[in-house]
């Protein structure tokens, strides 16, 4: 994706809005991955963290002592403010970093997690899986949450529809690829797409469409003028281009979501 952009992703739009939306399956997700892995006392990871919604959701009902990172300051502080406001401060600490490049050594967590996360952001995807197993401890796991392409389409058209949504997506091989690569072990993963999941991004709206996802004065008095302000009138026309070419995609099957989990050995393996 480039680094600088003339038009606004979806992404984009989220973020100027200043609104915060979950992941597809919501705080169900959320529950989920703490069932599949135990947090209990154990130093977890969140690379990408937002503002800390679910790194706090894990701290508080799980007893994870949760480290979160993202490469926006403003996220972080936010983080930090409803870890406070959520009364798990003692049990969080949140960081600026580059997914990249983390700063933390060798076999640091137990746990890593990333949630719809920066792999499809960065330029180098493998790096950033090989980051997130270098600094998990062996037999410990990483839990990731990502859209995936389910279904066949032309490299143009995917091209288009990934700088659309704002990052890279994967098929499911292409994920089974990248952990194999980085030394992981004993993949299992889950679906999580449809219109139920969908919907539950933003607990009490109805979302028929990702278009839903904001209200009427939301998207009046937040998202239109602060897309015009950065973007202009063509960039306001592109974003609403891009709701309506991707929406489908997510109700047709073409696009899915899937949370996965996998495994680092307990000896250190090359990676190949």
């Amino acid at each position: 994706m480039e680094h600088q952009r003339r038009t606004p992703s979806m992404e984009d739009a989220g973020e100027l809005a200043g609104i915060e939306v979950l992941h597809p399956g919501g705080f169900d997700l959320s529950k989920r991955i703490g069932a599949i892995v135990n947090m209990k006392d154990k130093k977890v990871l969140e690379v990408a963290c937002g503002r800390g919604t679910f790194a706090c959701y894990f701290a508080k009902h799980f007893g994870a002592r949760i480290t979160g990172v993202d490469l926006n300051a403003d996220m972080i502080t936010a983080s930090i403010n409803r870890a406070r406001a959520e009364g798990v401060a003692d049990s969080t600490e949140f960081k600026i970093a580059d997914a990249s490049n983390l700063p933390f050594t060798r076999d640091s967590f137990d746990i890593v997690v990333s949630e719809c996360g920066p792999v499809g952001l960065a330029p180098d995807p493998q790096r950033v899986v090989n980051e997130m197993v270098r600094v998990m401890k062996p037999g410990g796991h990483l839990v990731l949450h990502a859209p995936v392409w389910l279904k066949e389409v032309p490299d143009g058209a995917r091209r288009d529809i990934e700088y659309r949504l704002g990052g890279r997506m994967f098929t499911l091989s292409e994920w089974d690829d990248m952990l194999r690569k980085a030394g992981l072990v004993e993949k299992w993963d889950e679906d999580w797409s449809g219109i139920e999941q969908i919907g539950k991004i933003r607990p009490g709206r109805k979302i028929r469409t990702l278009g839903d996802v904001f209200t009427l004065r939301e998207k009046t008095l937040v998202v239109l003028p602060r897309v015009l302000r950065r973007y202009g009138c063509k960039g306001l026309l592109y974003l609403n281009e891009s709701f309506k070419k991707v929406s489908p995609l997510f109700y047709d099957g073409t696009i899915g979501t899937y949370l996965m989990r996998s495994r680092k050995p307990d000896v250190h393996l090359p990676s190949s």
